[in-house]
């Protein structure tokens, strides 16, 4: 009797803690830009809701372990450290699937070409990387028959690639698209989510971005969060039916996307909604493949299905 009714006082702090704000919290970019047509709503079943835009990815992850998002947008692999940190967050779906690509002034057609080429990239040993080291060993390509050099940052890629200093890149949109306005004789080599499809049989490819909320938020509000995605997921339509108002948004947010180039960043970010529950085959497949390849990026561990909301 004790135990449920302290269970029951905890319920109803957590609801009072909650029931006056929400703070969602996303990366600037890709991520950002599917919230930024619902950032003028600022409540929800009378709950009011702070958008917070990091522009720098440390600010999200220190945000995150502590514990200040409410609702996040996150690297996927990052959802599954924040779950075996035993934080408390569960993945509600995706609203990223991947964005990055290799391209080239040179005359490459294709991944098996890349054989004794140098190719500059960015985050040694983090998501982005080792899926594309992932599918070169999956395609059979030895990987020490490409020269993979590591920059500092994606704009550090782009600059260097625009100066003509470098020849071959594995880059994300929206910088994707900035670089092609520039250099418009370049080629797609590979759509690097189209190679993931490919190797895992997936109609979807890897989830680059999750949507993760808290347990408590989940399991004591149903109301809320079914009317926060249903804004999300209207949100994201307009970035391909209004692009206007998405223009106009993204100016007032003071988001980091060259909206000049808004058009051709939206045909290849990938950005729709997937609730998990169409989704888990995906992220399970993701997960067991990083797991393999450095288990430090999830984690330490393959996350159990607790991980996913239900």
């Amino acid at each position: 009797m004790l135990k449920k009714n302290l269970l029951i006082l905890f319920i109803l702090l957590s609801l009072s803690i909650f029931a006056e704000t929400i703070k969602v919290v996303t990366p600037d970019g890709l991520p950002a830009l599917s919230l930024v047509n619902m950032m003028d709503t600022k409540k929800i079943d009378n709950i009011q809701l702070n958008y917070k835009v990091e522009k720098m990815s440390d600010a999200l992850i220190v945000d995150m372990l502590k514990r200040e998002g409410d609702i996040a947008i996150v690297p996927s692999n990052f959802s599954a450290q924040l779950y075996n940190k035993k934080l408390g967050y569960k993945i509600l779906g995706t609203i990223g699937w991947g964005s990055f690509y290799v391209v080239s002034r040179d005359n490459i057609n294709s991944l098996e070409e890349l054989k004794g080429k140098e190719v500059y990239t960015f985050g040694k040993g983090l998501t982005p990387d080792l899926i594309f080291q992932s599918i070169l060993e999956k395609k059979g390509i030895n990987k020490n028959s490409i020269k993979i050099n590591y920059l500092s940052s994606g704009n550090e890629v782009a600059s260097l690639y625009l100066g003509k200093k470098v020849d071959t890149i594995v880059i994300p949109e929206p910088m994707l698209s900035k670089v092609l306005s520039k250099s418009p004789t370049s080629t797609i080599v590979a759509n690097l989510n189209d190679e993931w499809k490919n190797i895992t049989n997936s109609d979807l490819g890897y989830p680059q971005s999750t949507l993760v909320i808290k347990e408590e938020i989940y399991e004591t509000n149903p109301k809320f969060v079914k009317e926060f995605i249903n804004k999300l997921t209207e949100s994201i339509s307009k970035l391909y039916k209004n692009s206007g108002e998405t223009v106009e948004n993204v100016k007032r947010n003071s988001l980091s996307i060259d909206t000049s180039v808004l058009n051709k960043v939206l045909t290849r970010a990938n950005i729709f909604y997937t609730p998990i529950i169409d989704c888990k085959e995906e992220y399970n497949n993701y997960f067991k493949i990083l797991e393999l390849t450095n288990k430090k990026v999830i984690g330490g561990k393959l996350p159990d299905e607790e991980i996913f909301a239900k």
